[in-house]
């Protein structure tokens, strides 16, 4: 009986691996076949492990060799290298910021462990009955293997009766074979459509037409080159099923951007920031304040990475979506973030939901755009100006100040917006969403500390100009040359703080027990006095260090731009 399965099972698979490689000759040639055949083996594997998971034994013995990439292996080309290959891969890294060479060996269909914790998987743990989902995807130029992939490791790891849809909104791509042949691809698929936006609109306006047009009242966003481990969707939609207000958050693994290898992340260990150049960032959970039973529980995020993610359909309606004055990629996180929690919404990390995503290197979607990165400055000055209220000052302060805003367009639509959902203030959300971030309205002063020696022309700086040790002269730009002074005593930039060990000053992470990072400023003399060692920080020679306290050593003053003393007094 296994004999007769076994015989028919390969039979069937022999029939698939040959037709496959016969479309691929006819298309393509000969010489480009190794892919697709690595493919329907892998497909033809898998086949056999329904029909009989005993069965792959008889294909497959101990020695056979995998399919390259198979169960989020690592690709591992040769060390030598021929003209050609090394051009196709230098080709793949510039158009995709990947190696698209190795991508390319990987299946679409391949396989990937099951890395979640055993506590995702015990029954009971999510509803009984969850709503479907319109997944939304949205491309420009991506490499074929890359969306393919992303497209079949849905399919494969997700119950079908919560895939309503897979929407593939294409953002006027260039690339000949993501038009017809991608139409061609998908066409037996019914749960696969693809939307073609006729003009190029930006990751963000791409966004928005899939989901207004999606079927769904649950829509789920994935990057282009991502691939979902099992269990992924169920664990959003269960938060998103239970309120409707809750945005879901995916724990993010990673697929390394060179060999296509699976890389577990501990990304449950961590909740999203942002800094006050207001960039993304992640931060240690241990940091908050309100510390969590089980880890493995959905826990609050304040601020989301960007490309992942569940949310109710009315509910993202309701928020405006995104701006669509914002262009092509940047900033949209952020504003999604701060509205949600301003307007009556949430956000949540979930644990149990793993999603593997490739961080490409560069930004290939801003290379080939008009205004290139400055999309992202002008996405965040709007950003600021409607959502952050006095503290998109310190969003200025940090490149040289308010006329960093430049040209921004017309944000009244988006105030009205605001204010029509009556959504809480930005000191609101820093109090009582966020009271983990440093708050520079708290700061005794902050911006540039001038020393006052020649003239007064020259700037605390770190990392300092080459050359230079720590001081430079000052050029009105924030960046280095922006520090803050705080109330615990911490001449810091944020999350790193002067030190001085008796030996040596250096800048590093901040550790919240004074000691070495404790600082007195007597506003009298104007000097920065280390409160261990007594002593005064100078500069003097073209370096920076400390000296015994003098009143009549220039070089010992500082200029404190912003100074406020009544902050002394909070703690």
């Amino acid at each position: 009986m296994r004999l007769s399965r076994f015989i028919k099972a390969l039979f069937c698979g022999l029939i698939i691996l040959a037709s496959v490689a016969l479309t691929f000759l006819t298309y393509y040639g000969s010489a480009a076949t190794h892919e697709i055949v690595q493919s329907a083996r892998s497909r033809l594997v898998s086949y056999l492990q329904v029909v009989d998971s005993e069965m792959q034994g008889l294909l497959l013995d101990d020695n056979d060799t995998l399919p390259p990439g198979d169960m989020g292996q690592p690709v591992e080309l040769p060390k030598t290298l021929s003209a050609d290959i090394k051009k196709q891969i230098d080709d793949g890294w510039a158009m995709q910021g990947l190696n698209q060479y190795a991508s390319d060996l990987v299946s679409v269909y391949r396989r990937l462990p099951d890395i979640r914790d055993e506590w995702c998987k015990e029954p009971g743990r999510f509803l009984p009955e969850l709503p479907p989902a319109s997944i939304v995807i949205v491309f420009y130029n991506e490499a074929w293997s890359v969306l393919v992939r992303t497209v079949h490791s849905i399919l494969a790891r997700t119950p079908p009766e919560l895939v309503e849809e897979i929407v593939l909104v294409d953002d006027c791509s260039t690339l000949a074979h993501l038009k017809t042949q991608l139409d061609d691809y998908f066409r037996p698929l019914k749960k696969v459509r693809i939307v073609r936006a006729r003009e190029r609109q930006g990751l963000i306006r791409a966004r928005i037409l899939g989901a207004k047009s999606a079927k769904a009242e649950i829509l789920t966003f994935v990057d282009a080159h991502c691939e979902v481990i099992v269990g992924w969707l169920e664990a959003q939609l269960d938060r998103v099923a239970r309120d409707p207000t809750v945005i879901a958050i995916p724990s993010i693994d990673w697929i390394h951007e060179d060999t296509m290898a699976l890389n577990a992340q501990s990304s449950q260990l961590y909740f999203g920031s942002f800094d006050w150049t207001v960039n993304f960032q992640w931060k240690a959970r241990s940091e908050k304040k309100v510390k969590a039973e089980n880890p493995l529980e959905p826990f609050d995020t304040p601020v989301m990475a960007g490309g992942l993610f569940t949310i109710n359909r009315t509910f993202f309606a309701h928020l405006g979506w995104y701006d669509e004055g914002f262009e092509t990629y940047g900033a949209e996180n952020l504003e999604l973030s701060f509205k949600s929690w301003m307007c009556g919404g949430s956000m949540q990390i979930v644990p149990c939901s793993r999603v593997a995503h490739i961080q490409k290197r560069g930004h290939p979607y801003l290379a080939k755009t008009p205004g290139g990165y400055s999309v992202i400055k002008r996405n965040t000055v709007r950003l600021a100006e409607v959502w952050m209220d006095e503290y998109a000052q310190f969003y200025y302060e940090s490149f040289g100040g308010p006329k960093y805003r430049g040209t921004f367009g017309d944000v009244s639509a988006r105030k009205q917006l605001r204010e029509r959902l009556h959504c809480k203030s930005f000191r609101w959300y820093m109090e009582n969403v966020f009271p983990e971030q440093f708050d520079p309205s708290k700061a005794v002063a902050r911006g540039e500390f001038r020393n006052a020696d020649h003239g007064g022309d020259s700037c605390l700086e770190w990392p300092p100009p080459l050359n230079e040790r720590g001081v430079s002269a000052c050029h009105g730009r924030g960046g280095h040359q922006l520090w803050f002074f705080t109330a615990d005593g911490e001449i810091t930039r944020e999350d790193h703080c002067l030190d001085y060990d008796g030996n040596k000053l250096k800048v590093i992470r901040c550790h919240k027990m004074k000691g070495n990072q404790q600082w007195v400023f007597e506003e009298s003399v104007k000097h920065f006095k280390h409160v261990i060692f007594n002593r005064c920080l100078e500069w003097t020679d073209h370096k920076l260090k400390l000296n015994d306290c003098n009143e009549s050593t220039v070089g010992q003053k500082w200029l404190l731009q912003h100074y406020n003393a009544s902050n002394l007094k909070v703690v």
